[in-house]
Parts: C-alpha cells; structure tokens; sequence
C-alpha cells in the first residue's frame, strides 16, 4: 500500500522527529551526536533546508526546519542513513538504527512556533535530565553564543529587534517553568480530552477565542482550527455543545 504523501506547511516550517527503531538508542557517546551533527549540517547546507532548532535526546531527536525547496524528505533521509551506516560500523551493529519513516508535523503559525522552539529546548528538563541551559546537545546556547547549525538571526529576530533583548527575552522564555502544559498541547497531533481543555481554556484566557456561544459557535470552532487543528467533535464535547446544535447551523 503507498505511503500517504506529507501534507505541505503554507509557512513551509516544520517540526521533525526522528526515533530509534523500537525506542532503541541512537546515540552511544558524545562522538556519535557530534558525527549526527555534523551530517545535519553538510546535508542542510548543500539542499538549502534552514534549521532553527534542534535537540538530541537519547533514542530520538527533535528539528525544527524550514524547507521552501520541498528537499526535507532527502536532508532526513540523507543525515539518517549516513549516520546509520557510520553507528553499525562502529559499535559491531547491523540492521536498521531508526524508525522506517521520520514524522513531520506542520507548524502554520507564530504562536506554534513560538511554543515549539521552547518544547524543543525543555526536552531534557522535562526528562529529568539537567536544566535547559546545561543541556549540551541543543541548539540553546547556540541561539545564545552564536551558531553552528541554526539560523541564529532569525530566532533572534523572533523575540525582539534588538539582539541583547532577544537573547534574554528567550532565555527567559526557554528556562521559565510556566506553561508546559500548553506547550505539549501545541505540539503533540492527538489530544487527550484533558490537553485539549486546557489548550481551550489558555486561547480564551489569552483572548485568541472568545467565550463561545451559541451565536459565535461556527466562528469559534473556526479560529480554534486555525490555531490548532482539534478535532471539531472533541471541541463541541469539551465545550459541552451538541453535534447536532453544530451541524443544524452549519446548514444555515
């Protein structure tokens, strides 16, 4: 059976993740992530693919990418294989190191981005592994003093115009314990009724939705798409509205 094609981002960002095969670990030694670092950059910069952020966990990796070429699938697949080829050889190995497919996740908007490059960055804090900022193997403290692999500009640029701002506006962004919830309610594709609640009550209390009633129903249901493609059923029961209140004025 094909694969089914990955949808397109309008933005052309993307959240990239690639695993071990059976959540095995990739990466046995620090000369193992600095080979993996180094194919990712050779293969980013010969296919013209921008890197934002990255960071390497033991049995997976986090990238953020800009791909406007639609050369994504060979920088994956270039770096993976590569990489996996130099893994077997040097630890005795053989057979497949990682996952058959990597997974890719759109990210359409500035608030996703935004929750993404600090998702990205809290991964060991979030494993109980050391603080974001002593994590060595992300790309924090290449935003920070300068880069190797990322677009530091325009990370920067994010936060604020000024650059000395935009440092401490993400490190403080990046090292803050608030809102980690939302984070992975942005991130993650499927939502338990509980993450998607939480993400619901955080755009009202942001003012990014209004309260919803059952005059700005379609409207509301809209904006959340927008912002975080939920499912419209899981919305309406989390907001306590009838599919059939929903679907009757959707007819109109």
């Amino acid at each position: 059976m094909p694969r089914e094609a990955r949808k397109l981002s309008e933005t052309g960002f993307y959240h990239v993740i690639i695993r071990g095969v059976n959540k095995e670990t990739i990466f046995l030694d620090d000369n193992d992530r600095k080979m993996f670092l180094r194919l990712l950059k050779k293969y980013k910069t010969e296919l013209n693919c921008k890197i934002y952020a990255y960071c390497l966990m033991s049995n997976h990796v986090h990238i953020l990418i800009e791909d406007k070429e639609l050369n994504m699938g060979e920088l994956m697949k270039n770096t993976t294989c590569v990489y996996a080829g130099e893994f077997n050889k040097k630890h005795k190995r053989v057979g497949h190191l990682f996952q058959d497919r990597f997974k890719s996740q759109n990210v359409e908007n500035q608030n996703y981005l935004l929750r993404l490059i600090r998702y990205i960055h809290r991964n060991p804090e979030k494993a109980g592994i050391c603080k974001t900022e002593e994590y060595k193997w992300s790309s924090f403290n290449e935003v920070i003093y300068g880069s190797k692999i990322i677009d530091r500009d325009f990370v920067l640029s994010i936060y604020n115009n000024d650059k000395i701002y935009a440092i401490n506006e993400f490190k403080k962004q990046m090292t803050g314990e608030q809102d980690d919830i939302i984070d992975a309610a942005y991130v993650e594709e499927k939502l338990s009724d509980l993450k998607a609640r939480a993400l619901l009550e955080y755009f009202i209390k942001t003012k990014q939705i209004p309260e919803i009633t059952e005059q700005n129903l379609i409207e509301v249901v809209d904006k959340i798409k927008e912002i975080k493609n939920l499912n419209v059923e899981q919305i309406l029961r989390i907001f306590e509205i009838s599919k059939a209140k929903y679907y009757r004025k959707m007819r109109k």
